[in-house]
């Protein structure tokens, strides 16, 4: 057992080290409001955890191909899963789209222009 608590702490601070990094690009990239969810915020790290991001972002894309541009711009070494949404989506599903809904109430925001 000793081994997987070691491993938690281990992945932990592997993610919290490149959430620093993510954090200080957000600036740069035009994105609105970003919120921190998932393993990180409730602590239940495991070796698939990766960094969850809900984005408000200003874009033309369809939902589909959104996160492609955080994936490209937020080069991290582990997993960084995000789901982008455009103010306008953003405003009209926070309280009726159940995971964006989650989100809000149970997320931590890291970001906010």
């Amino acid at each position: 057992m000793p081994l997987r608590v070691g491993f938690s702490l281990f992945r932990k601070e592997m993610l919290e080290k490149a959430l620093q990094g993510i954090e200080e690009l957000l600036p740069i990239l035009g994105v609105e409001k970003v919120i921190l969810v998932g393993d990180m915020v409730t602590g239940n790290f495991n070796p698939e955890s990766s960094i969850d991001l809900v984005v408000v972002h200003k874009t033309d894309l369809p939902f589909g191909r959104r996160a492609d541009f955080f994936s490209y711009h937020l080069d991290a070494n582990v997993a960084v899963d995000t789901q982008v949404y455009t103010p306008e989506e953003f405003e009209r599903l926070q309280d009726t789209l159940p995971a964006l809904h989650h989100a809000c109430q149970n997320g931590r925001i890291i970001y906010e222009a």
